[in-house]
């Protein structure tokens, strides 16, 4: 990736570039610096990530997503953490985390909307509640919404293959994976 000037810059000069700019733009609020990783996911081991970002809203994602297409950091997605396992030398780039303004879940009639952090169980009784049936797999799942799109999700002989009628992101997730 090219800097400042139109420069080259090297993996460590892109990371600094990207530090300095969580430490300064309107994210600085919602950034942590070598934050453990390990307390994120289900077996608690794992090194730091070089920052730690909680984003709760589509514009707080496109700012991220502007900061690390820009300088080409590396960037770790990071959902429940069933799924996840961390280098004890950690992660030398930007995790993010979609906080709670992308946990959110609805259901009006057939239609279940929810949000990336949504969580696969609390998901799984909304549906139970309003009728539904076909996500009931789900409800011993540790996922999220999110992680279970991405991977394909499943359980009890079950997947998340062919259930969504639809799903919608941020383009700003296109910049967002490691």
């Amino acid at each position: 990736a090219a800097g400042a000037g139109g420069r080259v810059m090297t993996a460590t000069d892109a990371l600094q570039e990207a530090l300095a700019a969580l430490r300064t733009g309107p994210l600085a609020g919602r950034t942590r610096f070598y934050e453990p990783l390990g307390p994120l996911t289900t077996y608690r081991v794992g090194g730091t990530a070089a920052a730690l970002v909680v984003v709760d809203d589509g514009e707080q994602l496109d700012r991220l997503a502007a900061i690390v297409s820009t300088v080409g950091v590396p960037t770790l997605v990071v959902g429940r953490g069933s799924n996840l396992l961390v280098a004890d030398a950690g992660f030398p780039g930007v995790a993010v985390v979609l906080g709670d303004g992308f946990a959110a879940v609805t259901v009006e009639d057939t239609r279940v909307r929810a949000g990336g952090a949504a969580k696969l169980p609390v998901v799984a009784r909304a549906t139970v509640q309003h009728g539904l049936t076909g996500f009931e797999w789900a409800v011993g799942v540790p996922g999220s919404i999110g992680g279970a799109v991405r991977m394909n999700a499943g359980g009890h002989g079950a997947a998340g293959a062919g259930r969504p009628v639809a799903f919608h992101h941020s383009g700003s997730a296109d910049h967002l994976h490691g």
